[in-house]
């Protein structure tokens, strides 16, 4: 089993001693619409028979037979291995619950659409395979989406499932910290070493950041993992930035032979990127690399009419390069991404506002919501963490942010991510302040978010006096216009008609000192939510990407100011 080219789910390769592909290709696919599969066994005797192939990554809710389908439904495929090993699967993204068996044993289970999970199948016999998945789309009150979310209930393993041969002991992975002093950068590598040996190990841990090295013996016990912490300074670095997206080579890699790290022969590694800058907020302005930085970004948000959230490599590099022929310099994301493209991104320059899909909690869900949402934001950060593109975690939209219950579930939020990331802004993008409610949120955010009104076309007197109300009321904070309109929400409202109130919002935005940006609502027309079928187009291009008026509009707008 080696790599294949083109298939992996990032736009390098993530290590270069294991063995490993994605599972990407025809699985057998059945519905089961009245919960049928556990009583009948369906992870051992799975109904080979009723089954149909359906393609890996994809959304069911893509094909035109299961176009509405909410519900579970079982996936099915085997593979084989050449040699007695342990894998590692790893699913990057099944829509919303998961649970995966292993030759008829569970092995992992998952809440959650957006972020990855993995499962170990520790020392598999040589031979076939076979792995059995059940996915649940259905959204429920207490779900991060909720169901009523604007959201569509994509289901099915819309991300790729990596398998990796791994050895008895193993990196499990790599997440990097870092101080700029000058052109220096002191790095702190946290390295998980995973041993699913029954004996003690002690390999030595190698850390390389470009061309600098550190490594040392570590000890992992049987069964066991350790997480070590390995610090070394990187000079003269050339520092990422949007013009100049400079990116660094980041490697943990396991030895058994002495000696310095160019003459070791290493059993495994595990590769990243990591880029050096600095992201900071002091008063009105979003500090990147110590200048001032107007995020001029829009909302795209995964969807697609062929494929769904499982866009492929070329949808998203099309999608960058609009963006960046249009002159934006940001994306707003409404959920965690996939991976690959907050590389492209990387790569490109553009910045980069990860949202987790908390959106329009009230009152009387949030205490349901909290622990999920925390679960979605932790591993968001965690994944995406060494991604210099990203300067800023957004972390609730449109919710009942006016209400302590919120807030205190807001806050908690916040309080998680500054524990995990400290080198990033937070904000939350709210509305309730356009109904004259006070929004305590925005009391412990770094950045201010504000969303346009519900069902109304962008105004551009109605955001200046909504500028005004958030100068006056939440202290010295950079404003963002986090969701602009281009049109009211109506059947009978047109969106290409919002193209000059767009542009007249955009240009107050990029006017007034104190706004630091704005993200057009928004990129590409999204599928309507299952219940709201009627929800007119939105985007200022259209689901298969053609411009629309307000594109150009906003293309100009963007190249005619400095």
């Amino acid at each position: 089993m080696g790599y294949l080219p083109g298939t992996m789910h990032r736009t390098f390769e993530t290590s270069t001693r294991r063995r490993g592909r994605t599972l990407d290709g025809q699985w057998q696919f059945v519905t089961a619409p009245d919960g049928e599969g556990y009583e009948e066994n369906y992870a051992e005797q799975f109904p080979v028979e009723a089954a149909e192939p359906v393609a890996v990554p994809s959304a069911w809710n893509s094909r035109d037979a299961y176009e509405d389908y909410v519900g579970p439904a079982w996936y099915r495929r085997t593979f084989d291995l050449d040699d007695p090993t342990s894998v590692l699967l790893t699913f990057h993204g099944v829509g919303h619950d998961a649970t995966v068996f292993l030759d008829g044993e569970e092995v992992a289970s998952h809440e959650g659409g957006f972020t990855p999970f993995s499962a170990l199948g520790r020392e598999l016999s040589t031979g076939r395979h076979e792995l059995v998945v059940r996915a649940d789309n259905r959204l429920r009150e207490t779900t991060v989406p909720a169901a009523d979310a604007d959201f569509f209930p994509y289901g099915g393993i819309y991300r790729e499932v990596v398998i990796e041969e791994v050895p008895e002991v193993y990196v499990r992975d790599l997440s990097l910290a870092y101080d700029l002093d000058g052109d220096d950068a002191t790095v702190e590598a946290e390295v998980t070493v995973h041993n699913v040996g029954a004996e003690t190990a002690e390999p030595e841990l190698w850390v390389s950041v470009g061309e600098q090295s550190t490594g040392r013996e570590v000890e992992v016990f049987g069964m066991d993992a350790t997480t070590e912490a390995l610090s070394l300074t990187v000079e003269d670095v050339d520092r990422w930035s949007p013009d100049e997206p400079r990116l660094y080579d980041a490697v943990a890699r396991l030895a058994r032979d002495e000696g310095d790290v160019t003459g070791r022969r290493f059993f495994d590694d595990h590769w990243d990127r990591v880029g050096f800058r600095e992201v900071a907020v002091e008063g009105r302005d979003l500090l990147v690399n110590g200048e001032p930085t107007t995020l001029a970004g829009v909302v795209r948000r995964e969807d697609h009419p062929d494929w769904g959230r499982a866009q492929p490599l070329q949808i998203q590099r099309r999608d960058v390069d609009a963006l960046d022929e249009a002159g934006f310099t940001a994306v707003r994301t409404r959920s965690p991404v996939h991976p690959r493209l907050l590389d492209i991104c990387d790569e490109a320059g553009l910045l980069v506002v990860e949202d987790i899909p908390l959106s329009g909690v009230d009152r009387g869900t949030a205490n349901s919501v909290a622990e999920r949402a925390q679960r979605t934001l932790v591993q968001t950060v965690e994944r995406d963490g060494d991604h210099p593109a990203v300067v800023g975690w957004c972390l609730a939209d449109d919710c009942a942010t006016d209400d302590s219950t919120v807030v205190s579930t807001v806050e908690t939020l916040r309080a998680v991510a500054t524990g995990l990331d400290d080198s990033r802004p937070v904000a939350v993008a709210s509305s309730v302040d356009w109904d004259d409610a006070h929004d305590a949120a925005f009391e412990s955010c770094d950045l201010l978010f504000a969303n346009g009104p519900r069902g109304r076309a962008a105004d551009r007197a109605a955001w200046a006096d909504h500028f005004d109300r958030l100068e006056s009321d939440y202290g010295e904070k950079p404003i963002v216009a986090s969701r602009v309109r281009a049109a009211a929400r109506s059947d009978d409202e047109d969106p290409d008609d919002g193209a000059d109130g767009l542009a007249d919002v955009l240009d107050l935005c990029l006017d007034r000192e104190s706004v630091a940006g704005f993200a057009v609502d928004q990129f590409a027309d999204t599928r309507p939510v299952l219940d709201d079928a009627d929800q007119p187009a939105e985007g200022i291009v259209t689901d298969y990407r053609q411009p629309r008026p307000a594109y150009r509009t906003v293309a100009e707008l963007l190249d005619s100011r400095p």
